[in-house]
């Protein structure tokens, strides 16, 4: 699946373009050279602007030298060919599998996407800062959602894990299932004691700690009333003062490098151990995924095998990188 990563490139350097190290002098030249097959894979010809521009997409987590080094390059570009044929193999196979994705799949596979992000604007400077076009964007989002339903088709005939499987699991990784004690608190933050204080008063005459909390809270749980969740021992110092509370008791104001903590304890659960039927449901989700992982793996490795792929390797050794300031 692809996946996309910020990054930003020392001193103000960024991957600017991909050149052919060639004797070009002529633009028609230049031209023929760039629409030159560089790489076939089961007949789906790349032009060496396609292979060079994908590569770039691949250097942009690079810094300027980085890129530059003749290692990294090569490591890329043999990534960029392998992503090229993986690509292709799932277009032919979703053509021959009538698998399809529609412009609607994307576009609310794109709406969750942008939902990260506090509106349109942030959501499109991210692109131009890692120098990325909407309409590419939105291709490779559809080849990811594409890729997502060949993984599903391939991946159905999964066995499901046997009794003695998700035993021998379990018994492998004991120190996996020993659960800490941990508290669940509704607490209210304030950045001032005073604020705090009279928080505090309030408390006292009967006003509610969750409908406060919404109010006046400056820790993120405030929206939710103040309700922490569960919270493992250690977590904070003053949350430590809570595994000796009662349930339902309520601190006094409590200082950390956070502000002002007044809170109250809601549930408390002891050390223990997750015994064998509590974590079946988790070790049968990750058993499932590792069957569905080898089997996908299996299969694509077999694709792999079974493709005629063809690479012009001088055209591939002649692209170079340079970079704005070079």
């Amino acid at each position: 699946m692809i996946r996309k990563t910020k990054s930003r490139l020392n001193e103000g350097l960024t991957v600017l373009v991909l050149f052919l190290s060639l004797s070009i002098s002529a633009c028609t030249k230049e031209r023929v050279m760039l629409d030159k097959s560089v790489l076939v894979v089961n007949g789906h010809s790349v032009s060496t602007k396609e292979f060079s521009e994908r590569l770039a997409l691949r250097l942009r987590t690079y810094d300027a030298l980085t890129a530059k080094d003749t290692s990294n390059l090569e490591r890329a570009k043999t990534e960029t060919v392998k992503a090229f044929v993986i690509e292709y193999i799932a277009r032919d196979y979703a053509k021959k599998n009538k698998i399809d994705v529609s412009s609607a799949e994307v576009e609310a596979e794109a709406t969750k996407l942008r939902s990260n992000y506090p509106d349109e604007f942030a959501f499109r400077r991210a692109l131009a800062d890692e120098n990325i076009k909407y309409d590419d964007w939105k291709k490779d989002l559809e080849l990811t959602v594409l890729q997502r339903k060949i993984l599903a088709l391939i991946t159905a005939k999964a066995p499901e894990p046997t009794d003695k499987e998700m035993q021998e699991y379990y018994d492998a990784r004991k120190a996996q299932w020993n659960n800490p004690a941990r508290v669940k608190l509704r607490q209210i933050v304030l950045a001032k004691e005073d604020d705090a204080k009279r928080i505090e008063e309030q408390l006292q005459k009967g006003d509610s700690m969750a409908k406060l909390a919404k109010q006046f809270s400056i820790a993120p749980e405030g929206e939710n009333g103040g309700d922490t969740g569960w919270l493992p021992k250690g977590t904070l110092d003053v949350f430590d003062t809570a595994f000796k509370m009662k349930e339902g008791q309520r601190s006094k104001i409590l200082k950390s490098a956070y502000g002002y903590h007044i809170f109250e304890v809601l549930k408390k659960e002891p050390e223990g151990r997750l015994s064998f039927q509590d974590a079946k449901a988790k070790i049968r989700a990750a058993l499932k995924e590792q069957k569905e992982q080898a089997l996908f793996s299996s299969w694509l490795e077999e694709q792999i095998r079974k493709s005629d792929v063809k690479k012009d390797d001088a055209l591939i050794q002649a692209i170079k990188v340079t970079t704005r300031g070079s």
